[in-house]
């Protein structure tokens, strides 16, 4: 899965998670415990937060991958820097270009 598809269903997960908080219904303790005469609870009660800490789990999750792929992009740029700057009077334009554009395509 690709990190767009990924950021678009934790905002979907996010928004679940915040309907089912938002909902005043949610915290109302109408519900009983299995019997008609069992005590009052509400989902809040029933949930105890586990939305929110799965929601949360996959936020960590997402920025953990993000940040790991941005460091490994700025180490391969870093690296192209150094080793135009290196090597500045030797370098071919042309080649130069062609190994920028396979960089995009890989």
């Amino acid at each position: 899965m690709n990190s767009i598809e990924e950021r678009d269903n934790l905002i979907l997960l996010l928004q679940e998670t915040l309907k089912f908080y938002a909902n005043p219904e949610n915290y109302r303790g109408t519900k009983t415990t299995g019997s008609c005469c069992g005590t009052p609870f509400s989902y809040i009660d029933m949930d105890e937060g586990s939305q929110a800490r799965f929601a949360l789990k996959r936020v960590e999750e997402l920025n953990i991958m993000n940040q790991n792929l941005q460091e490994e992009y700025d180490k391969i740029t870093m690296g192209l820097i150094d080793v135009v700057e290196n090597n500045i009077d030797e370098i071919d334009p042309v080649d130069l270009i062609k190994v920028l554009k396979n960089l995009n395509n890989d």
